[in-house]
């Protein structure tokens, strides 16, 4: 419990909501570059929603020239303008994380079936929040307010990335949200309001999107720990999950110097910009935050000492088998061959449940046969005097396979002799033991055509 305690903040972060201004930048270096490696590898995006369906863009190949069409409030097909008002927001990305112990075994410890239940998990947050997309609106007694209308379509860019900035791994899928949303009411397309998916964000949908992942792993052979709003999978070695934890580590020392400088622990806003901002900007920010609470600008040596941990570039050299070859190199071989048998632990509880499965079918099966009243085959009167027809006894059925080989052995030494005769110049025994051999099998052959009839 004491390793999900120390987690538990940064799972808490699971869903977050941006806005965009831009968008083709942000897609080409953010996007489809994997997020923060390998600017020339690609990752495919998808279009979902109900809103992309009457787009003619659903389950397809996020393209670039879609992308910006959307951007420019354009239809991709038609060009056709899309919102009558220009709005200064062009996309909301909500980003659905997984808990880093669930990262660690599916990218470093090389579970691939969790990257697929993560993806089924995720369409499920997606269309929770759809259900709740709306927009503003602006008319009549509704005019000045902040009153909306659900409409339950949205077009969206999905996009899966697999590390952090700085290459720990981390699973977690943008669902970039376009701003726009289809109103039946009126009949037009009209601005996308997130705020009502935001909200539902951070109360019940989160939560089932723990509960739908958690039971997935469980599914998979992993055992789950949970405080009951945060998991992680339970016997995954806690030194190797806080290994890949830098951000969170660097942020905690954030919040510890920015406490100590400015005498109150900064705001959920403060820590987001942190996490958000390159060298530069948060230089700037620091000034600016000084000379406001303390009437002065700071020295070098305070904004350096205070300005640890921007936001990193990406890297623009690099490849996913670079990045997973780095992962593994921080661990020791033992901490390797414990996550190794961490993950085929879970891989063969799974067979191990199969396989127990259909040993408890076939003893069910085997049980419901013993279980049949016996059917007794009717025979027909001429055959009931056979002896075949008759139950034997073990001991009798010995003494007949004893007596049948000895018969066998003596026709077999017969024809043996009649082959020998039949060399010497006496063929007549042999031929008459080939002709009498045809009889009787002629004689069979008449005899199961009869009982057929």
């Amino acid at each position: 419990m004491g390793i999900l305690t120390e987690v538990h903040a940064y799972l808490l972060r699971v869903i977050t909501v941006s806005q965009i201004r831009g968008g083709a930048d942000y897609l080409g270096r953010h996007l489809r570059a994997n997020d923060y490696y390998s600017e020339g590898e690609r990752e495919q995006g998808e279009w979902w929603g109900r809103g992309a369906e009457m787009l003619g863009l659903e389950n397809q190949e996020v393209r670039l020239g879609d992308f910006l069409s959307l951007e420019k409030n354009q239809h991709p097909e038609t060009g056709e303008r899309l919102r009558e008002r220009v709005a200064k927001v062009n996309w909301h990305d909500f980003v659905v994380s997984a808990p880093k112990s669930f990262s660690v075994a599916a990218m470093t410890g090389g579970d691939e079936r969790l990257l697929d239940a993560f993806d089924r998990s995720v369409r499920n947050v997606f269309e929770r929040l759809e259900s709740f997309a709306s927009v503003r609106l602006r008319k009549g007694q509704n005019y000045h307010t902040e009153n909306t209308r659900v409409t339950g379509n949205a077009v969206a860019a999905v996009f899966r990335h697999d590390t952090s900035r700085l290459l720990d791994p981390q699973v977690h899928t943008h669902l970039v949200f376009g701003n726009v949303s289809w109103d039946r009411e009126s009949g037009r397309w009209l601005a996308l309001q997130p705020k009502q998916m935001a909200e539902e964000s951070k109360e019940w949908i989160r939560g089932a999107f723990y509960r739908d992942l958690a039971g997935e792993c469980e599914r998979l052979g992993y055992a789950v720990e949970s405080d009951g709003e945060a998991f992680r999978l339970k016997e995954l070695d806690p030194q190797i999950e806080k290994l890949y934890q830098q951000r969170t580590r660097q942020r905690t020392a954030f919040e510890s110097r920015y406490k100590e400088l400015f005498g109150n622990d900064p705001s959920p806003k403060r820590v987001e910009e942190f996490i958000k901002e390159r060298k530069t900007a948060a230089k700037k920010r620091f000034k600016e935050e000084f000379r406001s609470h303390f009437g002065k600008w700071p020295s070098q040596e305070k904004v350096d000492a205070f300005v640890l941990d921007p936001r990193s570039d990406k890297m623009a050299s690099s490849s996913r088998e670079e990045v997973h070859s780095r992962q593994r190199s921080l661990l020791t071989e033992q901490q390797k061959e414990s996550l190794d048998a961490f993950v085929l632990t879970a891989r063969n509880r799974v067979n191990g449940q199969d396989e127990s499965h259909q040993q408890r079918h076939q003893e069910e099966v085997q049980k419901k046969e013993k279980l049949k009243p016996e059917v007794k085959e009717r025979v027909p009167r001429t055959q009931k005097s056979r002896p075949s027809q008759q139950v034997q006894t073990p001991k009798q059925s010995a003494i007949r396979a004893q007596a049948y080989g000895r018969m066998e052995a003596y026709r077999r030494m017969k024809r043996g002799m009649a082959i020998a005769r039949a060399f010497q110049g006496h063929p007549a025994g042999l031929l008459l033991r080939q002709l009498t051999t045809l009889a009787n099998q002629k004689r069979y052959e008449d005899q199961q055509r009869t009982r057929m009839l």
